[in-house]
């Protein structure tokens, strides 16, 4: 209710468990096999029974969530604790926003989708960390890392984000890589586990303005809606994943007035 410089959303941020590169996300029994973290089940920051307390004020006053929850074991609190803030409602109200979401079991992808929840995935767990990830992980878990295309298929909208520094911020490529599930190696990860290109798209325009509950107004080009978006030099529906990140920007539409991308010495802007 104060004027600020940008808009404020009506939304909080919370933590379930720790990060997805220091080994600290909180597994499931028998914990790291290897690493340095061998021997641990992780780190919690809410924990299972501080989640509901720390987000029922705020859940009451119909703000939305997003919360950092990254391993299988986070998960399994997370999902019971919205399980629980759920109780009683006719239906999904409050947006529950799952950050990161580096691991998953097969159940609980079905139960994300139950619960109505939604995910920003770090879209660099695969592409950078699968392989490496793989061993400390076991077989069994290190099949669900970032498993987006069976959490689409459960009904759970799916954006991605770079989580910038710690990844470059490029829409186009992060999207791209999980079409085909790349590596950094050059190979591909758990590719039943991809997303279309389609489904890819959304997950960087529609699936991102519902990650930060803005859906009514940005992430596709709708009677009224705002009149911003990305003008590309090629359509990547047309195109494969591994291409997306050299598709060029010609330019922007903000506020409906079109602004092309000036490069100087290019014809890029004519």
């Amino acid at each position: 209710k104060t004027d600020t410089a940008a808009p404020v959303l009506p939304r909080v941020k919370f933590f379930t468990d720790g990060a997805f590169y220091s080994q600290t996300m909180r597994l499931s029994p028998p914990g790291y096999l290897s690493g340095q973290s061998e021997g641990s089940e992780g780190l919690w920051v809410a924990g299972p029974d501080g989640i509901v307390p720390a987000i029922q004020p705020y859940w009451d006053a119909d703000l939305g969530v997003n919360i950092h929850s990254n391993g299988d074991a986070a998960q399994g609190a997370t999902l019971e604790a919205l399980a629980m803030l759920r109780e009683g409602d006719d239906g999904p109200a409050n947006s529950f926003v799952i950050e990161h979401g580096g691991l998953f079991s097969e159940e609980q992808v079905e139960l994300a989708g139950q619960l109505g929840a939604r995910l920003s995935a770090a879209s660099h767990y695969v592409f950078y960390m699968a392989n490496e990830y793989a061993g400390p992980l076991g077989d069994v878990r290190a099949k669900w890392i970032s498993p987006l295309g069976a959490l689409t298929e459960a009904g759970v909208p799916v954006a991605v984000h770079s989580d910038a520094p710690l990844a470059p911020p490029h829409p186009l490529r992060a999207a791209g890589v999980h079409v085909i599930r790349a590596t950094r190696e050059g190979s591909t990860y758990e590719a039943g586990m991809a997303l279309s290109r389609y489904e890819a798209m959304e997950a960087i325009t529609l699936d991102a303005a519902m990650a930060l509950g803005l859906e009514a107004e940005i992430g596709s080009i709708a009677t009224g809606k705002r009149a911003d978006f990305t003008i590309l030099g090629a359509n990547p529906l047309d195109m494969p994943g591994a291409e997306w990140e050299h598709i060029p920007v010609w330019g922007v539409v903000l506020d409906g007035e079109t602004r092309p991308l000036k490069v100087e010495g290019s014809r890029q802007s004519e």
